[in-house]
């Protein structure tokens, strides 16, 4: 891509992404993710198609250079602790770490959300258990096959993406510290229920 030839910290680089990236929300907000084309982007953001194949190669790459950008930005706020806290089944740090991270990135999360909810399980999921539980279960990607596990966390990451959607939409009508408590009330069980597998 000839965008890898230019300078990436120019300044006329670096406002021409974040055009793009602000074109490309306010299309998802109007139309949905599915029917967002790059003409629709460029002609949002007033930019050429040229302008944006030199910084993207379509609207997949987009989206994932800013799940990638959500992602690395969660990790560094959501440092190991966070397994730490769950190896000490400590449920209520952990869950209150999560919040920590996500709230900075709330209109992130709903963006993206909009388009791919899976995705966003996915990150998640990644973040919170995959990347931590590694270092310390080296063998994790084959033990997640199991049944019991993957349905686990499938019922884990689904819930707490609902839930954090819904609690950013709704933030004015609960705290966040009673979002915390309650998420912590609805993960607890089933969190300990993941340990429980690996205890054996």
């Amino acid at each position: 891509m000839l965008g890898d030839f230019m300078n990436k910290n120019d300044l006329r680089y670096i406002k021409t992404e974040k055009i793009i990236k602000e074109s490309f929300k306010k299309c998802v907000e109007k139309h949905g993710f599915e029917k967002v084309t790059v003409s629709m982007i460029c002609e949002e953001g007033l930019i050429s198609r040229n302008a944006f194949y030199l910084h993207f190669t379509d609207k997949y790459d987009l989206l994932d250079r800013m799940f990638d950008e959500f992602d690395s930005d969660i990790i560094k706020k959501y440092n190991d602790n966070i397994m730490y806290s769950v190896l000490k089944k400590d449920m209520f740090s952990a869950t209150e770490q999560y919040f920590n991270a996500i709230t900075d990135r709330r209109e992130d999360f709903l963006f993206l959300i909009k388009c791919s909810r899976t995705r966003v399980e996915e990150s998640i999921q990644k973040i919170i258990v995959e990347n931590p539980i590694k270092k310390i279960i080296p063998d994790f990607d084959e033990r997640k096959k199991d049944i019991k596990i993957a349905l686990n966390i499938r019922y884990m990451f689904s819930a707490m993406v609902a839930y954090t959607e819904y609690w950013f939409e709704n933030y004015d009508k609960i705290s966040r510290k009673e979002a915390v408590f309650w998420l912590y009330k609805l993960c607890e069980q089933p969190s300990l229920l993941f340990l429980s597998h690996f205890e054996k």
